[in-house]
């Protein structure tokens, strides 16, 4: 009676054994932190009214950003995303964090961002126009052509 365990160890059951972990491999998301994505126990270091840049910075790290009107406000902006294959990422978590200061630098007040006003923003697609003439790939084609025989030219003169 023939062994059947070795049938799974011949070298065609390895690789179908082989192709099968590969392609499970292949379906696992990755998974990104992007940002600062400020946790609530980090957070729980910080207190209004008592703590100081130096504190937040301490407990939270360097700003994502701050402010362009009013340099007070430091803004801690993390996501988490998820991307499967070639698909686009998920965002699994996102968190936009705001915390002012006072002219002296103490914690004025902290709050999440409300993340439902936020609105895509869509790249537009049209090209800004240029003064000059566009050159085709022929006539770029052509220059190179011609700039390389000016060149032996030159060398033929002794020029160069």
């Amino acid at each position: 009676m023939p062994n059947k365990t070795l049938k799974l160890l011949s070298p065609a059951g390895l690789l179908g054994l082989g192709l099968v972990g590969i392609g499970l491999t292949a379906c696992t998301p990755t998974i990104n932190n992007r940002g600062n994505l400020v946790e609530n126990r980090r957070l729980a270091d910080v207190h209004p009214g008592t703590s100081t840049k130096e504190d937040v910075q301490k407990a939270l790290g360097s700003p994502s950003t701050t402010s362009t009107v009013d340099a007070n406000v430091w803004y801690y902006i993390g996501a988490i995303t998820e991307n499967e294959a070639f698909f686009d990422p998920d965002i699994v978590q996102q968190r936009v964090l705001q915390v002012s200061f006072n002219d002296q630098g103490v914690v004025n007040s902290i709050g999440d961002i409300d993340l439902n006003q936020q609105q895509d923003i869509s790249p537009e697609d049209r090209e800004t126009p240029t003064a000059g003439h566009e050159v085709t790939f022929l006539e770029q084609l052509m220059g190179n052509l011609n700039r390389e025989k000016k060149k032996d030219d030159k060398k033929k003169k002794g020029g160069g």
